[in-house]
């Protein structure tokens, strides 16, 4: 703000103060020099002409709960400063006595687009403080335009008392641009410290040596919650409370130190969720919304995290209902669910339906990726309780609710071994199938043609595993129709729609790619179905070559560096190599060692899909014998391992899963390896047939019936 700002006509009983600038020139830079509202009084005293400082107090009793130095009766035509709904408090370490001060970061929404942030210095310079914030702007724009595509930036306003440097005020200018841009206010008495590493896109926390000047002057302005960034440090900083198990918060001398997320995705939620004031019911659903599409589905999210996240909008009873269902007990249990999911009707009143749905559908999602298609059933079946009960939400949103549960609900029936519905009306491809229809007949966005995309490639792959399991070429065929249905508007919708402009990491071109080659590894193993159950069997290119020039582009495409391979690409690479011409010894030893690494990243216990996969595939393609098979082949007896025959009586989690029916795959492989069992025995006696729903234990006894067709009738 201007140190020249006129003064208003404060006489008149309707003035109304907007600005510092507005009140005898008192400028935010003067305002930010106090060391706290107190000083408010001192100042006017010394000035009394500058009655803006009564605005001033006004406006800091009502934005932090400071004492007010100014009666109400003094002047009591000044009324409140008018912040912007979307102010957060920064604190700066300043050499000064007392030390330390604050100033502020405003986010108002965009009175015309742009295509970056704008940024106004209200204060003292902050060397380079507008590029710091473009930054963090433009990675919280990434993660926002998913949702809400046509979104412009906020513009904003620093305002510090001196002349300074650094980039702690990031963490307070993104928690103000996402209330900006969900059009919330801030809670009373909240500020931030954190910076950010624009080489990693991620916020990080401040230097300690700099956090007791800044939670000095936290303090005397009255500030009861200060965010951090995950990971703070206190050294030097007496009197700071140790957090307790699962809380992100720790407290110093009563106020609050919550740490927030060093990844920008997971922002909005808790920032909706935790600092914004009393938000719109729309608001949290789009954050919900934000956090399923960023976080939820990062294959690095733990599902204890998630489950975490999505606590506030279910009640706790669900997850006594989940566990009972889930836990292979009688169907009385069943029925007591169903019943005390009745008796909690009146808790259900309390909560948004959509929220609630979209929670467990959130849960659902993340229990199916870890391989526990039970819970993933099961939650899905809470989410529906909610379906229905309110307007579905307009635009992507909408979208998502309508189309994408669907596909999920599909797959869940698919790992379930349910690749056939028992009627043609109401099962879940049938359903899947009208969803298709529908969007086949509609002229659609381009959100709803994305979605075609993924519904059909849901319907691909229940199509491609019955094939696989009634060992049919013509239902390979349909698959890979649906597969290749929209192929011409892979690049526009995949790449520049939701790679580029949506920035859906797990959704993009490469990965419709590596579904296609599923279908091609499905093509070549029905060639001899007993065949390959050989390793060192061999398709017969001559009858793939059609298949294989329609993606000659793809296959002559350099694999770029395979040591950067997530998982899936990783397969989808060994996979192209053994169908096209074999991959080359360097190729070989570079995938054993990306594959050796995510292994080790996972830590002990059950290796998730798809790395057993690969380690199959591997071993599969080593003709050569360059690879180090045993490091390979112990990643198939965890696998193995996992799903020992457990007691009778004691509880067997994992009977609920697609995984077990892969564990046969791993055990036949260590057969064919001539893999010695220190126990005795074949590998496949090691691991049980019990299996939840008895549609999953029809689907593995199809699948293992002829051992020599079990690799070819196996799934994913």
């Amino acid at each position: 703000m201007n140190e020249q700002g006129s003064a208003q006509n404060l006489d008149a009983p309707t003035t109304v103060v907007e600005s510092p600038d507005a009140t005898s020139g008192i400028s935010w830079r003067r305002v930010y020099e106090c060391p706290s509202p107190d000083a408010f009084r001192t100042r006017h005293q010394a000035r009394p002409e500058e009655r803006g400082w009564i605005a001033l107090d006004r406006t800091f009793a009502d934005r932090v709960g400071s004492t007010p130095a100014f009666e109400p009766e003094i002047h009591p035509e000044i009324r409140a400063i008018s912040l912007a709904d979307a102010t957060v408090f920064l604190l700066a370490a300043t050499h000064t006595d007392p030390p330390g001060r604050i100033g502020h970061v405003a986010a108002r929404t965009a009175a015309r687009f742009s295509g970056h942030a704008t940024v106004r210095m209200a204060g003292a310079t902050l060397h380079a403080g507008e590029q710091v914030i473009e930054r963090v702007v433009d990675r919280l724009m990434e993660v926002h335009r998913v949702l809400a595509p046509e979104a412009a930036p906020p513009e904003f306003e620093i305002a510090i008392p001196r002349e300074g440097v650094g980039d702690s005020h990031a963490l307070a200018a993104g928690v103000a641009c996402v209330l900006a841009l969900f059009g919330c206010r801030c809670r009373t008495s909240t500020a931030a410290t954190g910076g950010y590493d624009a080489a990693t896109g991620r916020f990080r926390p401040v230097p300690s040596a700099t956090l007791g000047a800044k939670l000095a002057a936290a303090e005397r302005w009255n500030m009861r919650r200060v965010m951090i960034v995950e990971g703070q440090t206190f050294d030097g900083i007496t009197g700071v409370a140790p957090a307790s198990a699962g809380d992100a918060s720790r407290f110093w001398r009563g106020i609050e130190l919550l740490e927030l997320p060093a990844d920008p995705a997971a922002l909005p939620i808790r920032v909706v969720e935790e600092i914004a004031d009393a938000p719109r019911v729309d608001a949290l659903r789009q954050a919900l919304g934000l956090y399923d599409r960023h976080v939820a589905r990062n294959l690095t999210t733990t599902l204890e995290a998630v489950l975490e996240a999505t606590a506030p909008f279910l009640p706790p009873r669900f997850d006594a209902e989940v566990a009972r269902t889930c836990g292979g007990d009688a169907g009385a249990d069943r029925r007591e669910c169903l019943e005390e999911s009745t008796e909690g009707s009146n808790e259900d009143e309390c909560i948004d339906s959509i929220l609630a749905l979209m929670a467990a559908d959130i849960r659902s999602r993340k229990h199916l990726h870890a391989g526990r298609s039970e819970e993933a059933s099961a939650w899905y079946d809470i989410a529906n309780r909610f379906r229905g009960l309110d307007d579905l939400p307009d635009g992507v949103l909408g979208d998502h609710l309508l189309y994408e549960q669907t596909a999920h609900r599909a797959v869940i029936a698919i790992d379930q071994g349910v690749l056939e519905d028992d009627g043609p009306v109401s099962g879940p491809h049938a359903v899947l199938g009208r969803r298709i229809a529908d969007l086949d007949e509609r002229w659609c966005t381009t959100n709803q043609s994305m979605q075609r995309i993924f519904l059909a490639n849901t319907r691909a792959r229940q199509r491609l595993y019955l094939a696989r399991l009634e060992l049919d070429v013509a239902g390979g065929e349909a698959a890979l129709g649906d597969c290749l249905a929209h192929e011409s508007r892979w690049a526009s919708l995949l790449e520049t729609y939701a790679e580029q402009r949506l920035r859906l990491g797990n959704t993009n071109l490469r990965r419709q790619e590596n579904f296609w080659i599923e279908h091609l590894v499905t093509f070549a193993m029905l060639q001899d179905p007993r065949g390959f159950d050989r390793l060192a069997w061999r398709p017969d290119r001559g009858r793939l070559k059609i298949l294989l020039e329609a993606r000659l582009p793809w296959m002559e495409r350099a694999p770029g560096d395979v040591s950067k391979h997530g998982a899936y690409d990783l397969l989808a690479l060994v996979q192209w190599r053994w169908l096209a011409d074999g991959p080359d010894p360097d190729l070989l030893r570079a995938a054993e060692r990306r594959l050796l690494e995510i292994a080790s990243a996972t830590g002990s216990g059950e290796p998730p899909h798809p790395l057993p996969s690969i380690a199959g595939w591997l071993l599969r393609s080593d003709v050569d014998g360059v690879l180090d098979r045993p490091a390979i082949q112990r990643i198939l007896i965890a696998a193995v391992n996992a799903h020992g025959v457990v007691p009778d009586a004691s509880p067997d989690p994992r009977a609920g899963s697609i995984q077990r029916v892969l564990a046969h795959r791993s055990a036949r492989i260590l057969e064919l390896e001539g893999v010695s069992d220190e126990r005795g025995g074949a590998w496949s006696q090691r691991i049980s047939t019990a299996l939840r729903p008895d549609s999953l234990a029809r689907y593995l006894h199809r699948i293992i019936e002829d051992p020599e067709l079990m690799l070819a009738r196996c799934p994913y």
